[in-house]
């Protein structure tokens, strides 16, 4: 038996995984891991190297997949374009992940450390007294005390089980990667709000150009039946389209689910959510791999403490998420409703009035 099964691969479950395996316990990691040419959410803020190296898992950027973010240049609130400087952050500038390459070095990390992983799904779970069976997609089963929801914001296990999600407003980034010029070496990511949303652009480390319009769904469902609208949206901002001039895309119009949202409850005897199952973050937060880190950091500590016989431990996980939650809500709302330009607009009278705050 196994004392921990965790559905999903990516940095929460292999955080968590890590953490489990370096305290003795027995771990399956399983996820299909399906083969992508990149992976959106791509930012590293500073102090997320702390968790790294509390863990033992520092950035390693020795093949130079990974490059530092000097800054932030945004228009918000403002029509010029406000820079802000990492460098006097105390947690020192952050990274712009080669972000498969940085999930599988955590997935290594973990099988180190002494987790096993299959590339397999976890499809379904039920309880058999203190005990889950566990059923993959490949038709085989398991069992194990503890099973772990780190299969993002679907958080498929742990609605089977019965846990419900609560989604803030919906909102959705319309994304893709292009080529940049060879002239252009900008380290910081650009940020530019708009009557209907707001735009992110920067540099890979590849030397790819990735562009994203965050729009409510209906305008983001629009632009994704007409790619050339999306390109003309572009085109028409302010400081977007004249920091990368001539960019030529070479990849489809991606849409993904950009929206916050949480997890209720976030665990139960025997079952925990961590990463995007938990919490997801509207990505204006840039907190998403952040958290992702610290969930998983702690729901593998949880299930080490419960397995040694805490029975408070599930308790103190779930309060320092929720307070997370509060703090990530009241820092979402400040920042929408910090820009003041459009308040006509049907986008930003939504994201400015939703209550993001649970009672």
């Amino acid at each position: 038996m196994w004392d921990a099964i965790i559905a999903g691969a990516g940095p929460a479950g292999s955080v968590a995984a890590h953490v489990l395996a370096r305290n003795g316990c027995r771990v399956l990691l399983a996820d299909g891991v399906p083969h992508k040419k990149f992976k959106a959410g791509e930012a590293l803020p500073g102090a997320a190297l702390r968790i790294l190296r509390e863990l033992q898992l520092p950035l390693s950027n020795e093949r130079g997949l990974h490059t530092q973010i000097g800054g932030n240049l945004s228009s918000w609130g403002s029509e010029e374009l406000i820079a802000a400087d990492f460098l006097h952050d105390p947690d020192g500038p952050g990274w712009r992940l080669d972000r498969l390459q940085f999930d599988a070095d955590l997935r290594t990390a973990a099988l180190r450390s002494g987790a096993i992983f299959k590339e397999v799904r976890v499809l379904d779970a039920c309880r058999d007294g203190k005990a889950w069976s566990i059923k993959f997609d490949n038709d085989e089963t398991a069992t194990a005390r503890w099973i772990v929801d780190a299969s993002g914001r679907s958080a498929v296990l742990s609605r089977k089980l019965g846990a419900t999600w609560k989604r803030d407003t919906q909102l959705t980034a319309l994304y893709t990667v292009g080529k940049a010029g060879d002239d252009i070496r900008l380290n910081r990511t650009i940020v530019e709000a708009v009557p209907e949303g707001w735009w992110y652009a920067a540099l890979l480390p590849s030397g790819a150009a990735i562009a994203g319009f965050h729009t409510l769904q209906e305008r983001a469902a629009s632009l994704a039946a007409c790619p050339t609208a999306w390109r003309q949206a572009l085109n028409e901002t302010r400081h977007v389209a004249g920091a990368f001039p001539n960019l030529i895309f070479d990849s489809s119009l991606r849409a993904l689910d950009a929206s916050g949202g949480r997890l209720l409850p976030f665990g139960e005897d025997g079952w925990i959510a961590c990463g995007d199952a938990a919490l997801s973050f509207d990505p204006i937060a840039s907190q998403g791999i952040f958290s992702a880190l610290y969930s998983g950091m702690m729901a593998g500590k949880t299930i080490h403490a419960s397995l040694t016989g805490d029975t408070k431990a599930l308790d103190l996980y779930t309060s320092r998420l929720e307070e997370v939650r509060r703090i990530y809500s009241l820092r979402c709302l400040s920042m929408y409703r910090a820009e003041k330009r459009w308040p006509g607009s049907r986008f930003w009278r939504q994201v400015q009035g939703v209550s993001l705050l649970d009672s």
